[in-house]
């Protein structure tokens, strides 16, 4: 075989699983990820669901309002016992309303509690938008996984009958007496090899599948393969600082913990609060309205009118205040180490992904060197066993080492992608712009 047809060979080895009536693209199985991904759709119901506890703080700041209505009848029964009145039933009826207004004036702890709302709130959007984030990342991961699962089960089969071939080469060779019986079981002792391997590769990429269809919902017959050059560069990479500031601004994981910390001081204050008095305003108005009966009783109407302020200075209620109040503290720190914790963790993730794009570049282009030369080695080996100067052990080994090669350069390139992903991801960057650029890398289907 001729180098400069190594790299279709390869292309076309790797993709030969990767030619459906339509192949799944990298844009669209994130859109079915999106629709139909239940980890962010959880993470959806619950930024909901915690974003109602602002409006619900703030509801108690406002005024309440309320109406009672109601309607009574009375019955009234008499006998004469002194002969003043005569014997007899009356019955009368009453009916009325109230209409009641509380607004809080001033109370410290409502006003801190919405506070704290507010910040957890927040803390729940930038957790959220954290999760769509890390389902980019997710897809991108499972998507590839399923490529590489693919390639490898390429390479086995090709492995297999690579190393069937050459079985049966040796028996043929046995036969009439070139090679000793020691090369036929060494030959078949790596087919045997080779077809557990394949069996293996097959299982390991049904598993990928799987994990492909947990998130997209679907199970397509094929994706789109990766074509045989992709752009290995990346902008700003020689600035580690720069990436770390953009991590410590953008990080939607280290914004939701400095949200939290801020919720865990508000409710440190608004527990402090509970000692301070609070005022409120108070005002009712009844009407109330009842016919007369036969012996004096109702026929009037009536109304008042009543507004007031209530005052009420907390002095003791058994410790429990204080209790609050040194309980919040402690989660406040918590939520501060927590924050620092997360502050460190970001600033790791992101160097450790700026090293990995770089480390992924030369990884590809090292391979790819690699990959050739064991190409090289293979063909000059199995000329040399044609000719009688190597043995079916070298050319088991020169064929070993080039599938090995062929499954590390697809793989390097797969990693080098997804490093790019996993920068700005750490960075708080990614977005779905970063999965239409790489899809253009992709072959169409």
């Amino acid at each position: 075989m001729k180098l400069k047809n190594l790299a279709h060979l390869f292309f076309y080895i790797a993709g030969l699983t990767s030619l459906p009536l339509h192949a799944l693209g990298l844009v669209e199985a994130l859109e079915l990820a999106q629709q139909n991904d239940v980890v962010l759709q959880a993470a959806q119901a619950e930024y909901i669901a915690i974003s109602e506890t602002e409006p619900q703080s703030t509801a108690a700041l406002l005024p309440s309002v309320s109406l009672d209505l109601f309607a009574q009848k009375t019955t009234t029964e008499t006998s004469n016992a002194t002969g003043v009145f005569t014997n007899g039933t009356s019955d009368f009826t009453t009916d009325g309303y109230t209409l009641s207004l509380q607004q809080t004036l001033y109370n410290q702890q409502l006003f801190d509690t919405m506070q704290a709302s507010e910040s957890i709130s927040a803390q729940a959007l930038a957790s959220y938008e954290a999760a769509k984030q890390a389902l980019i990342l997710r897809l991108a991961q499972t998507y590839f996984a399923v490529l590489a699962a693919k390639d490898n089960v390429a390479f086995a089969e090709a492995e297999k009958k690579a190393n069937e071939r050459l079985l049966k080469q040796n028996q043929e060779r046995f036969k009439v007496g070139l090679i000793a019986i020691t090369d036929v079981k060494e030959a078949q002792a790596n087919y045997d090899s080779a077809v557990a391997q394949a069996i293996i590769a097959h299982n390991n990429l049904s598993n990928q599948q799987e994990a492909l269809w947990f998130i997209i919902n679907r199970r397509p017959e094929s994706l789109n393969a990766l074509q045989e050059s992709i752009p290995l560069t990346f902008p700003e990479l020689e600035n580690i600082k720069l990436w770390q500031d953009k991590a410590l601004a953008n990080n939607l994981n280290l914004r939701a913990a400095r949200y939290a910390a801020e919720a865990a001081k508000n409710n440190y204050d608004s527990q402090h609060a509970g000692h301070y008095p609070t005022l409120s305003l108070n005002a009712q108005y009844s009407a109330t309205s009842a016919d007369g009966s036969s012996l004096g009783f109702g026929g009037r109407d009536v109304d008042d009118t009543t507004i007031g302020l209530n005052l009420n200075i907390p002095i003791y209620s058994g410790g429990f205040t204080s209790s609050k109040v040194r309980q919040s503290a402690a989660e406040f720190e918590q939520a501060r180490i927590l924050l620092e914790r997360q502050q460190r963790q970001t600033i790791q993730e992101m160097r450790v992904a700026y090293l990995g794009v770089q480390a992924a570049i030369a990884q590809v282009q090292a391979f790819k060197q690699v990959l050739i030369s064991t190409q090289t080695a293979t063909e000059a080996t199995q000329l040399g066993f044609e000719v009688g100067t190597r043995t079916s052990v070298d050319v088991l080994l020169a064929q070993g080492n080039l599938f090995k090669s062929q499954r590390d350069y697809a793989q390097a390139r797969y990693d080098y992608i997804l490093k790019l992903l996993e920068i700005k991801y750490a960075a708080g960057l990614l977005s779905s712009d970063d999965i239409q650029q790489i899809s253009q890398w992709l072959t169409a289907s």
